[in-house]
């Protein structure tokens, strides 16, 4: 019944769940919860966050007493409100576009690229040691050289390390400074 009247489908545009999609054949709960119909990997989501549901040619969209709030056209959602094909929720940092069969047919997918400005190459955390070179002049970085401590060694902070290696020290030396000033007050 609901198929055959709305013949809409949700897509994650933005975010964590981009390009999943879902038909919207009868009402839709979105949260983070796992038996919401669509589950967004999204921590600013709510376990159950919004319900969409179809009515006509388009939806009722209807926010399940989310902590952060459901906005529908850059609008916060304050109730129910209907909506039609073309508008978009923002849930948690995801953007939901609500698509007509048409719309999926001229163009299958409505990701958006991330913007260039936000697109950022990976880099190497500076808190971590550099990969030590192996006999041969190739690099450790397999942390095979690391001993013990193997792959993890290469995320430990190098403070950290510093200061583990002295605390037996330091331990050895305020013992002996006690046993000392104990034997000189006697």
């Amino acid at each position: 019944m609901f198929a055959a009247m709305s013949g809409l489908t949700l897509e994650v545009v933005e975010g964590p769940d981009a390009g999943r999609q879902v038909a919207l054949t009868g009402p839709v709960e979105i949260g983070r919860d796992p038996g919401s119909s669509l589950t967004l990997n999204d921590q600013q989501v709510s376990r159950r966050h919004v319900r969409v549901t179809p009515n006509g040619a388009g939806a009722v969209v209807e926010d399940l007493g989310s902590s952060n709030g459901t906005f529908v056209n850059r609008n916060e959602l304050m109730g129910t409100v209907a909506v039609a094909a073309g508008d978009e929720l923002i849930v948690g940092v995801s953007v939901i576009a609500l698509r007509s069969r048409q719309q999926v047919a001229a163009q299958p997918s409505a990701v958006r690229p991330v913007p260039p400005a936000l697109a950022i190459p990976p880099t190497r955390p500076t808190f971590t040691d550099p990969p030590q070179p192996r006999a041969g002049g190739a690099s450790a970085g397999d942390g095979s050289s690391y001993g013990e401590y193997g792959k993890l060694a290469n995320y430990t902070d190098s403070r950290v390390k510093l200061r583990a290696r002295l605390a037996p020290l330091a331990l050895f030396l305020l013992v002996t400074l006690i046993v000392v000033i104990f034997f000189a007050t006697r």
